[in-house]
C-alpha cells in the first residue's frame, strides 16, 4: 500500500519524484534490481505495476511536461 506521505513516483525515498526515480523504475522493470525502496509510490498510473511507463510517467513530470502524478 502506498504510503500518502510521498509523492507519487517516488520510488528512491527522497521525497522528490525526478530522473533518478524513473530510472530505478527501468532497472527494476529490467530485473537488474529485485526492489524499490518505495515500491508502491512508483506505480504512478495505478495499475498495480511498476514498469515502464510508470518510468515515462515520471520523466514527464520531472521534464515539466506533466504538472502532477497521477497522470
Amino acid at each position: 500500500m502506498r504510503n500518502p506521505a510521498r509523492p507519487f513516483g517516488d520510488a528512491s525515498c527522497d521525497s522528490v519524484a525526478n530522473s533518478i526515480d524513473a530510472a530505478l523504475v527501468l532497472q527494476y522493470d529490467a530485473g537488474l534490481i529485485d526492489s524499490l525502496e518505495c515500491q508502491p509510490s512508483a506505480d504512478v498510473n495505478g495499475d498495480g505495476r511498476v514498469n515502464s511507463i510508470d518510468s515515462a510517467l515520471i520523466l514527464q513530470y520531472s521534464a515539466g511536461l506533466l504538472h502532477a502524478l497521477p497522470a
